[in-house]
């Protein structure tokens, strides 16, 4: 229905006939946003918003424009759109193997190195394709052990991870080499009977963990949680619980808490399933610089790996660029002082951010450490259309709304789908969208919305925000939302709509 309202809107508006002969109302933006800010669910809340025409650059409505506010995972569009710029969309991280002899009848006499550059894409597929290249070159025995250098990454835990204690893979530690985005999924199985333990598998199979478990098998329910600890060059999972004896089966997913031995380990395992032995252990160490290279590895260019942090809210994989920011522009090895001071030369000497006027630490969004307004945020997008180098990879990196991404499920209206490219934001008791909407008429918005600190639940907010952004998709020139008088903007996504980015993985 709405989507037919729509097209004879589209129809009828040239003057063939009123709108409201077809039961639709036109309604001034300005009023209609407006209203849903004024929703008592927000009384007490902090928001700001701002929506820009990028064309005519008019400011189209604003609520506390200047205000700070923790964007959450919008913050990634600050990372990514840094790198775009810096980097360029053909760049591409690099994980190099290395040697001091050639391999001979098949046989590396001496250490394999493997020096990590911090490539964010290295799961499970790739490290596979690796190890396949390495055949290829007719390795088939390390005389030596493997080697590790992680060199590149100083080894510290990003700004705000630690007010989070959970175990989740949301908050997976950076690394030179990294692996499965330094994360591991425990597969729990009941056992046959009531009271027997339950099969425990890893995914992938590695000798990178140790697991303790007390779960049982019971007549019905199931409560299992997990948590990781450091165990030397190990992570430990300690597994508790329940679970029913016809429960089918469940995954838990935990961060890695020494990702460069889960590399290890994970690439020592790929090479003897692939016929390649290896006589030492694996440890880590400095590579010589006189090492020559067997194999360059490099990741996907840039701009693909951007379209899975901003349309999947990848965590990992955003502070993994945060870094490699830093040490591009500095030198290694990558920290986070040094992303930080390249990511604000990059916002105040090119988008024009005042200095001192936004705080931004890290580059996921994790946890309360971030604060922009939507001023800048706006300001960032407006900043990124006018590069026409880089606006087709910017903008194809974010989420459209009812397609896919974290917006899959929102803006499904025929009405309004497809017409919002975004990018969400979700943490406990904080949520916004921002992004650029097409209007019916054609025109090109730039719009954030940014919420925290609300008192009532998130399906109510997130509404809030899905409304917002179709009212933005429905508007027309006059500066009107058109619409059903029947059919509100937008529609209530209700709780299970509600995504969680701190969980959100590719």
């Amino acid at each position: 229905m709405a989507g037919w309202l729509f097209l004879s809107a589209n129809l009828v508006l040239a003057g063939e006939a009123a709108p409201e002969a077809l039961g639709l109302v036109e309604v001034p933006l300005e009023q209609e946003l407006g209203a849903l800010l004024d929703d008592p669910a927000l009384e007490g809340a902090v928001v700001s918003a701002r929506v820009e025409s990028l064309a005519s650059g008019r400011t189209l409505f604003e609520r506390n424009p200047d205000q700070l506010v923790n964007p959450a995972s919008v913050t990634k569009m600050f990372t990514t759109a840094a790198a775009l710029c810096l980097l360029h969309p053909e760049y591409r991280f690099r994980t190099e193997v290395l040697s001091r002899q050639r391999i001979e009848r098949g046989v590396l006499k001496g250490p394999l190195w493997v020096r990590g550059g911090g490539d964010p894409s290295l799961v499970s597929e790739r490290m596979t394709y690796l190890v396949q290249e390495l055949y290829a070159l007719g390795l088939r025995k390390v005389e030596g052990s493997i080697i590790l250098d992680d060199s590149a990454i100083l080894e510290e835990r990003p700004p705000g991870f630690s007010q989070d204690p959970s175990s989740d893979p949301y908050q997976a530690p950076p690394g030179a080499l990294g692996f499965n985005f330094n994360s591991v999924s425990v597969l729990v199985y009941p056992g046959e009977r009531v009271g027997e333990k339950p099969r425990l598998e890893l995914l992938p199979p590695s000798e990178a963990f140790e697991i303790d478990s007390s779960v049982q098998t019971v007549r019905r329910g199931t409560r299992v949680r997990a948590r990781v600890s450091p165990a030397a060059r190990k992570t430990k999972i300690t597994i508790k619980g329940k679970i029913g004896e016809a429960h089918p089966g469940l995954r838990l997913m935990v961060r890695v808490e020494n990702p460069t031995f889960y590399f290890g380990q994970t690439l020592l395992s790929e090479m003897k399933l692939r016929g390649i032995q290896v006589r030492g252990d694996v440890r880590r160490g400095k590579a010589p610089e006189d090492l020559e290279p067997l194999l360059v590895f490099t990741s996907p260019e840039l701009a693909e790996l951007i379209r899975t942090i901003n349309k999947r809210s990848q965590n990992f994989m955003a502070e993994q660029l945060y870094l490699a920011i830093g040490a591009e522009v500095l030198g290694a090895p990558a920290s986070y002082g040094r992303g930080e001071r390249v990511m604000r030369a990059f916002l105040e000497e090119e988008v024009g951010l005042a200095p001192g006027s936004y705080v931004l630490h890290n580059g996921s969004g994790l946890n309360d450490t971030n604060r922009v307004t939507a001023t800048q945020v706006v300001q960032l997008l407006r900043y990124m259309a006018s590069r026409v180098d880089l606006r087709p990879d910017f903008e194809a990196s974010l989420a459209i709304g009812g397609a896919d991404g974290t917006v899959a499920g929102r803006f499904t209206d025929p009405a309004v789908a497809r017409t919002l490219r975004v990018k969400t934001g979700s943490l406990q008791n904080v949520r916004s969208l921002a992004g650029y909407a097409v209007t019916r008429s054609g025109e090109t918005l730039a719009f954030a919305l940014l919420i925290s600190r609300f008192g009532c639940s998130s399906a109510e907010v997130l509404s809030i925000l899905d409304r917002f952004g179709a009212a933005l998709s429905l508007s027309n020139a006059g500066g009107c939302v058109v619409r059903s008088a029947r059919i509100p903007v937008g529609s209530d996504p209700g709780e299970d709509a509600a995504v969680d980015e701190r969980s959100a993985r590719p």
